[in-house]
């Protein structure tokens, strides 16, 4: 799941994110929301599902003390002190960080400079597309704890990273910036294939067969490869993340050694569509309680308008997560036009920021922040 580059070759008219489990140019237009204003309310609705329904079966995975420690022990962030909190049942990781490379990607689609001046106390890492607090009806307690530590860390902010709409979010204390960092895109898989098929726009319907028939005539093959399976490819597969980026002029946002990590945690596979014995396009994913979670994405863009690898694996793994009786798909953050083609969802992902360093300064950028990517994301308010 990667981040967009500052700007497209265009300008501000296109938004492009690589890593991430999508490809295509979100056009945007938005209005600014007050910083400081309510709360997302509990019964809001977000795409297809809404707030009685919430994110926790997708959420799960992120919410294990095995996804988090791997995710430490992959190093992809600067992490200078960590300490794992509770809330309730749920374990959520409280980490100092001097540098995110996804909260330097956010900056850029802000086209904004850097907010800190320092390090930022995270809960749980922005990486994660969703915080294990949205597990809990009342997450205050926890947020306290870590405003505490925080403070004795020094930090310059407490950063609660996407929360979605709901009770952990209503329960925290007033934040002094409440910034949409991004939306996740979800599919509820009822009917199984084909009800999802049926339910498509003709026209996207008809793309997504077609595309999908292309890639199978030009020899593409589809892969579900466990951890040990996946360690055989996993080079070609961060060559493929790594190639993305530079294709946007942005810094790589995933290592070798943090997919490896990964590939650690129960329930993680890498899906790919191969060519001649190696992946065209890949998914590292994460299949959780019913719910297979698209987290970071790779493709060989030499391949993308001749074999269409991108859209033959979005096929091949939405039909076997449908065989296998998953009840959603997630398809994680950004290109939300493209998804939502896709019969995909947006759901809000919030970070309330508390301030620790009082300077007037972080609080304007922060609320410039959110009223930017709010114009990308094309999600106003």
């Amino acid at each position: 799941m990667g981040r967009r580059p500052a700007a497209s070759p265009a300008g501000r008219a296109g938004l492009w994110r690589h890593g991430d489990a999508g490809v295509e140019a979100v056009r945007a237009a938005g209005r600014q929301r007050p910083a400081r204003g309510p709360l997302p309310a509990a019964g809001r609705e977000t795409g297809v599902t809404t707030l009685a329904d919430p994110g926790t079966d997708c959420g799960r995975i992120f919410a294990t003390g095995r996804w988090q420690d791997a995710w430490l022990a992959g190093g992809m962030e600067a992490t200078a002190a960590h300490v794992r909190l509770r809330a309730g049942d749920v374990p959520v990781t409280l980490q100092l960080v001097t540098d995110s490379p996804l909260w330097r990607g956010y900056e850029g689609d802000a086209e904004l400079p850097p907010v800190w001046e320092g390090p930022v106390a995270y809960l749980s890492t922005v990486y994660a597309v969703a915080n294990p607090l949205n597990q809990v009806p009342d997450a205050s307690g926890t947020v306290a704890r870590a405003l505490e530590i925080a403070g004795e860390w020094d930090a310059k902010a407490l950063v609660v990273t996407n929360l979605e709409p709901g009770p952990a979010l209503e329960s925290l204390p007033r934040p002094d910036a409440l910034v949409r960092l991004d939306a996740t895109c979800r599919l509820r898989l009822a009917d199984g294939m084909d009800g999802y098929l049926d339910g498509l726009a003709t026209s996207h319907r008809g793309r997504l067969r077609r595309y999908h028939r292309r890639g199978a005539q030009a020899g593409l093959t589809y892969h579900d490869r466990d951890r040990t399976e996946a360690g055989h490819v996993l080079p070609a597969f961060a060559r493929l993340t790594r190639q993305s980026a530079e294709r946007h002029g942005t810094p790589p946002l995933y290592s070798e050694a943090a997919l490896r990590a990964l590939l650690e945690v129960p329930g993680t596979r890498l899906l790919s569509a191969d060519l001649d014995g190696r992946p065209a396009a890949g998914l590292l994913s994460f299949e959780w309680d019913g719910c297979l979670v698209l987290w970071a994405a790779g493709i060989d863009y030499a391949l993308l308008k001749t074999h269409f690898p991108y859209y033959f694996l979005i096929y091949e793994a939405i039909a076997a997560a449908a065989e296998r009786g998953c009840r959603w798909v997630d398809f994680g953050r950004g290109n939300l036009e493209f998804k939502q083609r896709l019969g995909f969802h947006p759901v809000d992902l919030w970070s309330p920021v508390y301030l620790l360093a009082r300077r007037p300064a972080y609080a304007g950028r922060l609320a410039e922040m959110h009223r930017r990517i709010s114009d990308f994301l094309g999600r106003p308010g």
